[in-house]
C-alpha cells in the first residue's frame, strides 16, 4: 500500500473543489472528463464520475478538480466520500490513466501571434487558473479575435467574465496588442 497525503482547496468556482496530492504526481499533461462515457481511459475519473453529483473531472500534475452539478449536496457532505475514493484508488496504486486519451491542449495555428499569445498564456495566465483547479487554453486566433477554452473549475465559474476582462485581456493587451477581442464558450 502506498502512503497518500491529500488535502482539499476551495477555488473561486463554488461548484468545484481541488483535491491536491501532496506526495506525488498524477499526470504530466492535463486531462478533462466531461461525461461518464469519456472515462474509459481513466479508472480514477470513472470512480469519481460514478457519484451522481460529479459533473466533470480534471486531472493534472498533482491535483484533481471535481466539479459538481448545481443541485448537489454541499461540499461538507460529499468531501469524505470523495477523499475515501481518491485515497483508496491511489493507495492501491491503481492506474490513473490508460494510454490513448489525448491530453487537453491548445489549438494549433501557424501564426507568430498565436505562438506569442500561447507563450503569454502559459507563463502569465494558466498557472493562476491551474492554482484554482482549472485551466485556460487557446483554441484559435483569427482577425484579432482570440478564442479560449475553459477547463476544469474555470468552466462555469461565476467569476470568469471578470477574470477574462480584468486579467486575460489586460495581460494580452500588454504583450500581444494585436488581439482585439477574447471569446470563450
Amino acid at each position: 500500500m502506498r502512503q497518500v497525503n491529500l488535502h482539499f482547496e476551495g477555488v473561486p468556482n463554488p461548484q468545484a473543489i481541488k483535491i491536491v496530492l501532496e506526495n506525488g504526481v498524477l499526470t504530466q499533461e492535463a486531462f478533462e472528463f466531461t461525461s461518464f462515457s469519456e472515462t474509459g481511459y481513466s479508472p480514477l475519473a470513472r470512480k469519481l464520475m460514478m457519484y451522481k453529483y460529479v459533473e466533470r473531472v480534471l486531472i493534472y500534475k498533482n491535483y484533481i478538480t471535481v466539479i459538481k452539478s448545481n443541485n448537489s449536496p454541499e461540499w461538507e457532505e460529499i468531501l469524505p466520500e470523495l477523499r475515501e475514493a481518491v485515497n483508496t484508488h491511489l493507495s492501491k496504486n491503481e492506474p490513473i490513466l490508460y494510454l490513448g486519451k489525448p491530453p487537453i491542449a491548445h489549438g494549433t495555428e501557424d501564426e507568430i501571434m498565436f505562438n506569442l499569445a500561447k507563450q503569454v498564456m502559459d507563463t502569465h495566465i494558466r498557472p493562476f487558473a491551474q492554482e484554482d483547479g482549472g485551466d485556460i487554453l487557446l483554441e484559435s486566433l483569427e482577425n484579432g479575435v482570440l478564442r479560449i477554452a475553459l477547463k476544469g473549475a474555470c468552466k462555469g465559474c461565476p467569476f470568469i467574465k471578470e477574470t477574462v476582462q480584468k486579467g486575460i485581456v489586460a495581460v494580452m493587451n500588454e504583450h500581444v496588442p494585436s488581439i482585439k477581442r477574447i471569446v470563450w464558450e
